[in-house]
């Protein structure tokens, strides 16, 4: 049976969130109505995909009564919307991050199980087909034991993004995606931040997280490279993993670890440059699986993949990076003043 699906928010994220569903197919999933406060977007969205639309997404919700409502709405609106939805029992697939603050999104998994509407957070990096063949790979041991992970994710400054800093908007893929691959939570958490162009909040951060499994993670997030950079290297026992998400290519740099049979120096292992090979990736658009996965929970009655507890434990990480930023922000202005004290 077709499930009906309505889309608040018709910007640009959200007319991919359309485009998507239109590709699916009503015969899975009826696009019913769709919702924005921006009249020009309405229009747009409505002309373009012959969809009704609405200025008013509680009005959308009474006359469609969907099965599944997607909220691509800023972040600070996040918590507004979402809760409405799920308070009446309907299925939400909510844009990353899924509010801005802890106690928001635990309200938002409360009502959830309340009333038993499942809530999906949209980390769409989880679907990207490079991501989803290295962990196949990382379960199956072609890695041995992880010991490093470097994400680097630039690119120039959105003019879309006014609410939140590049933290939340970007850094928080990441996050979810290293705790994917390690399967830990992380124990220590350490940031710099800068704020260069964005008027209100920082728009470059470098962390550092270590997971309970001693596994350590780097990030490198940006809106100040003038081009765009999504990357991410896995580095292990056996060798290293390069994965680009833009292109969706994976690439493996084998160790290649040697035993010289010099008597001097017979005990000494090392690591020198292997084989690289260019792994098969089954490529595919990320938001589509994100989709198909979304509407299988709904149809067998299952979690979906990120669920709202994924989105509230990366949302907890990205508040202790700005908070271990503020506090090296602090001590920096303290050890300064000592200076001109002491002076």
């Amino acid at each position: 049976m077709s499930l009906k699906v309505a889309v608040i928010g018709a910007g640009s994220m959200g007319m991919n969130h359309i485009r998507v569903l239109r590709e699916i197919g009503d015969e899975r999933a009826r696009l019913v109505g769709i919702a924005d406060v921006s009249a020009a977007h309405l229009q747009h969205a409505s002309g373009r995909f012959h969809v009704k639309g609405y200025s008013d997404y509680r009005q959308m919700i009474d006359y469609t009564s969907p099965d599944l409502v997607v909220v691509v709405v800023p972040t600070a609106m996040h918590y507004e919307v979402a809760s409405y939805v799920l308070a009446r029992g309907i299925h939400v697939l909510l844009e990353k991050p899924i509010t801005d603050n802890v106690q928001e999104a635990q309200q938002l998994l409360a009502w959830a199980h309340h009333t038993g509407a499942k809530l999906a957070i949209g980390h769409i990096e989880r679907f990207n087909p490079a991501i989803i063949e290295v962990k196949r790979r990382l379960m199956a041991g072609e890695l041995g034991r992880i010991f490093h992970l470097n994400a680097r994710r630039l690119g120039p400054f959105p003019n879309r993004i006014s609410d939140v800093g590049v933290s939340l908007d970007l850094a928080t893929h990441d996050v979810d995606i290293m705790r994917y691959l390690t399967d830990a939570e992380v124990q220590q958490v350490f940031a710099v931040m800068q704020q260069r162009v964005h008027q209100q909040c920082e728009d470059a951060v470098q962390g550092v997280l270590r997971f309970a499994n001693n596994v350590v993670g780097t990030l490198e997030v940006n809106w100040l490279t003038p081009t765009k950079v999504r990357e991410l290297s896995i580095t292990g026992e056996k060798g290293m993993y390069v994965v680009n998400y833009l292109t969706q290519d994976v690439y493996f740099y084998q160790n290649d670890y040697t035993v010289t049979n010099w008597d001097a120096l017979s005990s000494l292992k090392g690591v020198s440059e292997g084989t690289m090979t260019r792994l098969k990736v089954q490529k595919a658009e990320p938001l589509r699986l994100e989709y198909e996965d979304v509407l299988t929970a709904i149809e067998q009655d299952k979690s979906p993949t990120v669920s709202g507890e994924d989105g509230i434990a990366v949302l907890r990480i990205v508040h202790q990076l700005l908070a271990s930023a503020q506090e090296g922000q602090h001590r920096k202005a303290w050890d300064e003043a000592a200076l001109v004290v002491q002076g």
